[in-house]
């Protein structure tokens, strides 16, 4: 495979985290699978003309150096969108003729790159190592250093410095400055950049900067569009992005891989104080001011502290240096420099604890994995991902972010507390191995990679199991024997146990197995499934209870079905018992908006023979026990609605897609062999509880713009008609039924919803 790499910087010129995660990543692609692999990234020598390309091979990849230090920027617009750039990447991408491609950062670069593979039909994956996307500034941390909840509603126009509102000649004035910056002595330099900085704001037209900050959302939100598939490290950043406005099924949280080998065999020496250590650039957003007020406020010479890292001023604002000198002066604090990554995991060995003091919501700092691989427990700010790898108590300790006093009592807990440090170190988790990594990022490039070459729509099926293994294993026979090949199918296990995995081992190699870790209902375990589905790049995802048999012709007239109606976005089976072969349990469903009845058409008829059945007849919705669903309709409806944890989750859905433009049909020459009431039984007061809230919460958000009246009159009218299903069903005694429909109303009209 040839895949285009394309990245703000790289090693060795490049030392920070991300640069060092995509040399890492593209290598093992090379080494493990051969794939030819082409780097574009920057560098900034002055000395070299502008937008000069220099290339060279490194590690057996093919790196190509864009020179850009800034000095032909004209516009704020310029420092993100840059034409010229774009279009020597356009140029290359063009030669390199690449089959995916890997972005990990794009600042310093330009983002018209995405909108090139796009037009290019080249599948782009982009890894979200920090917020550039959102924030200009990359670490959602503003002018005063606060976190910042943004982008809206206020804008970024108050961050934007010196490269807001200046107009051209501010952008010249700044490359002069830079010019002469680099021709001065350290101190004139600094002089200088401190006049220039204050000189800024006066020139700025605020008006001009709040457009500076709106033009550059938008255009964003506009690359996000064109990205294929995100990787997120942390559940943090994909939250973000989502409230961003990314589908989340668009996004796959994964978190980084490591080469193990480095840490092998560290050697670790004993000493009498408690050693502390901090990797890592010695900036404001990086706090290592928190960890040396902490040590202030600890017994004199209790600890002592190795600082491994560089000082480097913040988007131009040199203060903190003032603010860390008399800090870093301190009894027992020793100041390494800047390391060799090769040399971290010594470093690492040579330190009892390592403190991340983060101040900006850090995604998933590499350091602290590190540590981990190194056999030490890590303290850290209780901010942004961080808290998702570090466990308080179990593998390290957390504080509040920017509390030196909180900080100062997490370390005295290490000094006071006898078996502490050794009860940390116990608690260190497995890392994940970088081929881990780069084996799932693979696979999902091959998916879409294979869907772009040979045209046909990739199908995935994902089976939902709760407890209930042997079923799961004949629904998956059944799906590896259909005539329409399956290319994914993904067992979702929705449970917090894990003992259903051995009864799949006779299908292990051909299914991927998902665990929630918990149960999250039929919508939440769906969710999960289609997320997985989504990122390998399915066009069409089939929804499988884990009780439904389907036969080998099924999909097929499923895919027909869909098909033949191009405005269909969701397609059900004829939905049989699997007791009684000949009785229908569904033919699609009906839904009244005036009294909020529901019904399963067809329920306990007979068969009728196959030729005697519709091809494809519209209904208002089909069951979540099989349903076939394209890709555009989760990108233009999201995924099912996890309030509803149990029952009518798939007739909203279907409603929802209908209001999108998508209907429901019934596939009617498909049949579905299905047991039903596995997971809740069918006389279980919680179906009756489920089924209660869940109708009326439906019908609710089905017509929310009903009138009082209306209103009052569906949702007497659902009581009513559960009251009536929980009076004439059997199993369990009467009064459990209906305290549990009860119990559904009330929790309904107290917004009570989810899982139990």
């Amino acid at each position: 495979m040839r895949i285009l790499v394309v990245v703000h910087g790289f090693p060795p010129a490049a030392k920070g985290g991300a640069e060092i995660y995509a040399h890492a990543h593209a290598r093992v692609l090379k080494e493990i699978f051969g794939d030819e692999i082409f780097v574009l990234t920057r560098e900034q020598d002055p000395g070299r003309a502008e937008y000069t390309i220099r290339t060279e091979a490194h590690d057996g990849l093919q790196i190509a150096w864009v020179n850009n230090t800034f000095r032909n920027t004209r516009s704020f617009e310029d420092s993100y969108r840059n034409e010229a750039i774009g279009a020597i990447a356009t140029r290359l991408i063009d030669d390199f003729r690449p089959d995916v491609a890997h972005v990990h950062h794009l600042t310093c670069l330009s983002t018209t790159i995405v909108g090139a593979l796009a037009e290019r039909g080249v599948p782009c994956f982009f890894t979200l190592h920090d917020y550039w996307l959102i924030c200009h500034r990359g670490q959602l941390l503003d002018v005063h250093y606060r976190v910042c909840e943004g982008p809206e509603p206020d804008g970024c126009d108050v961050c934007l410095g010196s490269g807001g509102g200046v107009g051209t000649l501010g952008f010249i004035g700044a490359a002069t400055a830079r010019a002469l910056e680099r021709r001065l002595p350290a101190a004139p330099a600094r002089q200088l950049r401190r006049v220039v900085s204050r000189l800024a704001p006066i020139a700025a037209d605020a008006r001009e900067a709040g457009e500076d900050a709106r033009r550059r959302l938008a255009h964003m939100r506009h690359v996000c569009d064109d990205v294929t598939h995100f990787f997120a490290p942390s559940r943090c950043i994909c939250e973000r992005f989502v409230q961003f406005g990314v589908p989340r099924e668009r996004i796959t949280v994964a978190g980084y891989g490591y080469d193990h080998a480095p840490f092998n065999r560290l050697e670790r020496i004993a000493a009498s104080q408690l050693r502390l250590g901090f990797l890592g650039s010695l900036m404001v957003s990086k706090a290592p001011h928190v960890l040396l007020d902490a040590i202030g406020r600890l017994p004199r010479g209790a600890v002592c502290v190795d600082l491994f890292g560089a000082y480097s001023a913040y988007h131009g604002d040199d203060s903190y240096r003032q603010k860390l000198a008399p800090l870093v002066n301190q009894d027992g604090v020793r100041a390494r420099g800047a390391i060799a990554h090769d040399q971290v995991p010594h470093a690492l060995a040579s330190i009892d604890v390592l403190v991340v003091p983060s101040i900006w919501p850090e995604n998933s700092p590499l350091v602290i994995q590190e540590a981990f691989l190194a056999g030490v427990p890590v303290v850290a700010s209780r901010i942004g991902g961080i808290p998702e790898v570090v466990q308080d108590g179990l593998n390290g300790l957390l504080f509040r972010a920017g509390d030196a006093a909180d900080l100062a009592r997490a370390l005295t807990r290490l000094l006071d507390e006898p078996g502490l440090l050794d009860t940390l170190r116990t608690g260190i988790p497995p890392v994940r191995t970088i081929d881990e990594d780069v084996r799932q990022a693979r696979a999902m490039y091959e998916a879409r990679v294979l869907t772009r070459r040979h045209g046909r729509r990739r199908l995935a099926a994902i089976v939902l199991n709760h407890r209930t293994p042997d079923d799961t294993l004949l629904a998956v026979k059944s799906l590896l024997a259909s005539r329409r090949p399956v290319d994914d199918v993904i067992v979702v296990n929705n449970d917090a146990a894990d003992a259903d995995r051995d009864a799949l081992k006779d299908v292990w190699d051909d299914i991927i197995y998902i665990e929630t870790g918990s149960n999250l209902g039929f919508s939440g375990g769906m969710n999960a499934g289609i997320r997985a589905a989504l990122a390998r790049g399915a066009d069409r995802v089939l929804l499988v209870n884990s009780d439904a048999i389907v036969p080998p012709d099924g999909i097929e007239h499923l895919e027909r079905c869909l098909d033949a109606a191009p405005d269909a976005g969701i397609a059900g089976p004829v939905i049989l018992a699997r007791s009684h072969p000949g009785e229908v349990q569904s033919l699609g469903m009906s839904y009244a908006p005036i009294s909020g009845r529901m019904r399963h058409l067809g329920y306990c008829s007979r068969l009728a023979a196959a030729h005697d059945r519709p091809t494809a007849q519209r209904v208002d919705g089909v069951s979540g026990c099989l349903m076939l669903v394209r890709r555009e309709v989760f990108d233009a409806c999201g995924l099912f609605d996890e309030d509803y944890f149990f029952g009518f989750e798939d007739l909203d859905f279907c409603l929802k897609a209908r209001r999108s433009g998508f209907a429901t049909v019934l596939a009617g020459r498909a049949t579905v062999y299905h047991e039903g009431g596995r997971s809740i039984g069918a006389g279980s007061p919680r179906r009756f509880y489920f089924a209660a809230r869940n109708h009326l919460l439906m019908a609710r958000r089905a017509e929310p713009s009903a009138g009082r009246l209306a209103s009052f009159y569906r949702a007497s009218s659902i009581v009513l008609l559960n009251v009536a299903n929980a009076a004439l069903s059997t199993g369990g005694s009467l009064p459990a039924r209906l305290g549990a429909v009860a119990r559904g109303t009330r929790d309904y009209v107290a917004g009570r919803y989810g899982g139990p």
